[in-house]
C-alpha cells in the first residue's frame, strides 16, 4: 500500500470477528504508525496485524482529549493513524 503521508483512517470493526474486517481496513492497520482501538468493543485480534514498530493503544480507558492528543502528535510528525 502506498503511504500517503499524514492521514487518519477510521475503520469499522463490523461484528468484531477478526476474520470479517475489510481487506482495506486491515491494510490501513498494517501500515499505520499509531493504531488506536476501543478494547471494550474491538477484540485485540483485530489489530495484531499492525507492523512491529507501530504504537498499538487500547483507548477504552482514555478520554477523547487524550486520544485526540495522541492522534495529533502522530500526524504532526508525519505518521499515519488507524482508528478502529
Amino acid at each position: 500500500m502506498k503511504k500517503r503521508g499524514s492521514q487518519v483512517y477510521f475503520i469499522g470493526a463490523g461484528p468484531g470477528d477478526p476474520e470479517l474486517i475489510t481487506i482495506k481496513g486491515q491494510k490501513y492497520i498494517q501500515n499505520a504508525d499509531l493504531v488506536l482501538y476501543a478494547g471494550s468493543l474491538v477484540p485485540k485480534e483485530v489489530v495484531v496485524c499492525a507492523k512491529e514498530d507501530a504504537r498499538v493503544v487500547d483507548s477504552s480507558s482514555m478520554t477523547l482529549d487524550e486520544t485526540h492528543a495522541m492522534i495529533l502528535e502522530t500526524i504532526r510528525s508525519g505518521g499515519m493513524v488507524a482508528r478502529v
